[in-house]
């Protein structure tokens, strides 16, 4: 099934490229079954501000879409994300 340790490791990773970043809160992970019942992992970004701008909203997007694929490159691990 899953690599849970390597998982955890990019997970970390991934964390890290977004710690010093001021308005991302935290970053969590789990796993859970798609809307198919596939294996899938799933990120929570959590941010501090509880009413961010779109500007924002729409850099971190595109931040942490770029980054999941480049770091975390879970369908490597056999799940979608």
């Amino acid at each position: 099934m899953v690599q849970h340790e390597e998982i955890l490791a990019r997970v970390k990773r991934l964390r890290e490229l977004f710690a010093n970043d001021p308005e991302v809160a935290r970053i969590d992970y789990r796993f859970a079954g798609d809307w198919s019942g596939d294996d899938s992992l799933f990120i929570d970004v959590v941010l501090r501000s509880k009413a961010p701008d779109a500007a924002t909203v729409a850099r971190l997007s595109e931040q942490i879409d770029a980054a999941l694929l480049r770091v975390v490159r879970s369908e490597e691990l056999g799940l979608h994300s």
